[in-house]
Formats: C-alpha cells, structure tokens, sequence
C-alpha cells in the first residue's frame, strides 16, 4: 500500500459523497481524519466501518463556518496525525437564493464552509507540509477541491452558493501557484451526482440525463477521478470537468427546480 500510514483529511466524510470517498481511500491505505459537524452518530457508524474493512480513522467535529473551531480542527489533525499530507475538501453548503433575495448572512455563510475554511485548511497543510520538509525534502502534500460544474455553464440560481464556487475555483488555481514547492492543488468539478435529501427520483433521474450525453457525473467517475490526482505527481492547478457536457449547452435554470 503506498499511503501506508499517511493522513488525508476529507471534510463531510461521515455520509453521501464524502463517506464514499473516505471508504475509496481506505482501500489504498490511506489513514483518515473523518470530519463532521452535526452527525456524530453517523460519523461513529462511518468510522466503524472504515475499521472493519482496516482502516485507521480518527474523527474530527468542527463547525467550519466558525473560526475557532477551524483551527481546533487543524491542530487536532496535526497532533493525532504526525504523516498529514493529503486534503479533501468536501464539505459545502448548499441553499437556495438568488440574485435578488439574497443577503449578506447567507452570502457569507456560503463564502465561510466553500471557500474561506478549504482556503484556511489549504494554508495549513502547506505550511504543515513545509515542516516536515526540512526532514524529507521529497515529501510532497496534496489538495483536492470539489466544485461543481455549473460554475462553467452558469444560470442564476443559487446565487450565493455560485459565487461561493466560482472563489473555490479561484483558490485552487491561486494556492497551486502559491505551495508549488510544497503541495499540489487540484479540483473535481461534478455534475449532478446523487439525489438531494428528499428529492423525488423520478426528478433526479430526469436532471441527471439533461446534459448532452444524458448521463452526469457517477460516484465511481469522482472516485476515479481522486484516484488519478492523487497519483498523477505532474498534475497541479487543474480541474476535472464531470458534466456529460452540460456546460456546453447549460440550462437557462437550475436543473434541480
């Protein structure tokens, strides 16, 4: 196993798409730092099973739209996790407004847990990453960002939760300039992917084949997708588009209303 014993920290990994990526990641012998916010008891379930199969996970609570426990987070990954070299970050908020009714307290909300937290967490693997440096200048860390791609083929719905990853996309192309001689920083860009909590199927199959191969991103896909940037060590600023080319043609509205 190549990751024997080295960390990579996945934010919102207790459930849906993040639990699929942490399970992924076990198989190539990564440890986990499983982060959760609410879902203690599902983040519990999750790393039981990740045990089962040979895991080594510890969990992590944080609110990431608040600043102190953002930081508690990284020093708690620092201190159980001494070969942290790899960042996933996941978690995203994702609420509905637009350009008319939004306001500044859902803006920032949006801009606090899809920007400003994977910019924090970016910052601290870097610098995390140098550290250990001084010791194995081989060793190199890696981030991997989850857009969403209809930050390239644009409607206006979802207002602040767009703006919020159209930043996350600024900040993998700026921060892969920024830690080039210590990480790599590259990003997943998904279309529909999984249905929404409580969202009728027939309605998630249907949006699922509005794109002009009528079929959109598959849990595998991004998990293959993972698996070649983390192993592509040329790779560095670039975002994997997952769509079935929905950004050539986008919807005048989001495909989900």
């Amino acid at each position: 196993m190549i990751y024997k014993n080295q960390t990579i920290l996945v934010t919102a990994s207790a459930k849906r798409l993040g639990k699929h990526i942490v399970t992924d990641l076990v198989k190539s012998g990564w440890n986990i730092a499983l982060h959760y916010n609410q879902s203690k008891i599902i983040a519990e379930e999750t790393a039981h099973s990740l045990i089962k199969i040979g895991g080594k996970v510890t969990l992590h609570q944080a609110d990431l739209s608040k600043s102190d426990q953002l930081t508690n987070l990284i020093n708690n990954v620092k201190k159980l996790n001494s070969q942290w070299i790899g960042l996933i970050n996941n978690a995203g908020l994702f609420k509905y407004d637009d350009g008319i009714n939004f306001d500044f307290e859902n803006l920032n909300d949006h801009m606090s847990v899809n920007f400003i937290a994977p910019a924090i967490l970016t910052q601290a693997l870097a610098r995390f990453t140098i550290e250990k440096q001084k010791q194995d200048k081989k060793l190199q860390g890696m981030v991997i960002n989850i857009l969403d791609a209809k930050i390239f083929g644009l409607n206006p719905d979802y207002y602040s939760y767009t703006l919020s990853k159209q930043a996350l996309y600024g900040l993998t192309k700026m921060s892969a300039l920024s830690y080039a001689s210590s990480i790599r920083v590259n990003g997943i860009a998904p279309g529909i992917t999984l249905p929404a909590p409580g969202q009728d199927k027939n309605l998630f199959q249907r949006s699922h084949k509005q794109n002009l191969l009528k079929s959109s991103a598959t849990v595998e896909e991004i998990l293959n997708a993972i698996q070649f940037l983390i192993i592509s060590k040329s790779v560095t600023g670039h975002v994997t588009l997952l769509d079935g080319g929905a950004h050539l043609a986008p919807p005048r509205r989001d495909v989900g209303l």
